[in-house]
């Protein structure tokens, strides 16, 4: 193997794949990166049997071949060159670098030995725009639950339909749904699906949360391929091979209220100020308590701990139904507020034990569920 190529390219692609690669004693080759030449450019690879990530490198491919070597050293020490051209050559089962006056040699592994990182058949395909799919996995994936202790909510569920995606999180405390509706004016040209029947996936959450960085602010449309078993995302030179969740997601919809004895109506921008102030009041519960008042038109954000004092907001608000007292979870609250788009939203409260939702004033495209505090 003969390689050319730019520092900040191999760079990015490394910095990436090193994301993957999860200490193993039991099989050094999860330690490595495989690097091969072939067709013209340079392919990096890495795994930890659950996700596979696989990058292209543009490059002057002189000899076609391929190595693996140690992830950790090779990132480490191609973020510290010089932003020159990078040449690497496998000689003697050894990955020899150099970069203007700098060489050095990193010793191999078999590259025969690396495991294969699954190629998907298209039993199912869907092509988005990239801004549309981070929008809608960073409005979920914070609710998820981070236990690995029950892996079917520690995860996202995608619920694909002809004319829209349902992508759902949980974590019993909180539940977020985010819709995307395929055939309104804002999808036109930005998505493909090519099925006609409902479809289900469970993504791990670390592989949500791995897309929603990879895509970061890349434009252009990311292509979805799901099989029985594994998800594949591919966009911009970057393959992101996935297990699927096995089983059933919970029945959140059971969980959904059908109606709500008060809802308000509010700036946003106003109650998120008011909960980030009185968490910092709150206690180690987390807790604050929203009050409405139909009287005076507003809601009240209050929060007291016995060593630091208390803290009292008022927010203008346009309240239809009875008067509430209910406790919750701030950062719960907040993580809500932040999702929802546009600057008004409306909070629908059903009482200080039975679910309460968040969401926007005037689209049905997100919606945040949260649990009150038991006030005993």
């Amino acid at each position: 193997m003969l390689v050319t190529c730019l520092k900040e390219n191999l760079k990015e692609s490394l910095d990436n794949a090193l994301r993957i690669v999860k200490y193993n004693s039991t099989l050094p080759i999860l330690n490595n990166f495989l690097l091969s030449a072939e067709k013209g450019r340079l392919k990096i690879s890495a795994t930890d049997l659950e996700i596979g990530f696989t990058a292209w490198v543009s490059s002057k491919v002189s000899k076609e071949g391929r190595i693996t070597v140690g992830a950790q050293l090779l990132n480490q020490f191609i973020n510290n060159l010089p932003n020159q051209n990078i040449e690497l050559e496998v000689k003697d089962s050894k990955l020899h670098l150099n970069c203007g006056n700098i060489k050095a040699s990193f010793n191999g592994l078999d590259a025969e030995d690396f495991p294969i990182i699954p190629k998907l058949k298209n039993a199912l395909a869907l092509t988005i725009d990239a801004k549309v799919l981070k929008d809608a996995l960073a409005s979920v994936v914070n609710s998820a639950a981070l236990s690995d202790a029950r892996p079917e909510i520690s995860s996202v569920y995608v619920r694909m339909e002809p004319d829209q995606i349902k992508f759902v999180a949980t974590d019993s405390f909180r539940l977020a749904h985010k819709t995307i509706f395929l055939n309104s004016e804002e999808m036109k040209g930005k998505s493909k699906i090519d099925f006609s029947k409902s479809e289900n996936v469970i993504i791990p959450l670390r592989t949500a949360a791995e897309v929603l960085r990879l895509l970061g602010e890349k434009n252009g449309n990311v292509s979805i391929t799901i099989d029985q078993n594994q998800v594949l995302f591919d966009f911009d030179g970057i393959h992101l091979v996935s297990r699927l969740i096995e089983g059933n997601y919970p029945d959140y919809e059971a969980i959904i209220p059908k109606g709500a004895e008060t809802k308000c109506f509010f700036a946003k921008d106003g109650l998120e100020e008011a909960v980030k102030l009185a968490g910092c009041f709150s206690t180690k519960l987390n807790d604050i308590t929203i009050k409405t008042n139909v009287a005076k038109s507003n809601l009240e954000v209050l929060a007291s701990h016995s060593d630091y004092g208390s803290h009292h907001a008022k927010i203008e608000s346009e309240i239809k139904g009875k008067d509430a007292v209910t406790v919750f979870n701030w950062r719960y609250v907040l993580d809500g507020l932040k999702n929802i788009s546009g600057e008004n939203a409306v909070f629908e409260i059903n009482g200080d034990q039975k679910p309460a939702v968040l969401k926007p004033a005037d689209k049905s495209d997100f919606f945040y569920i949260l649990m009150p505090i038991k006030n005993n």
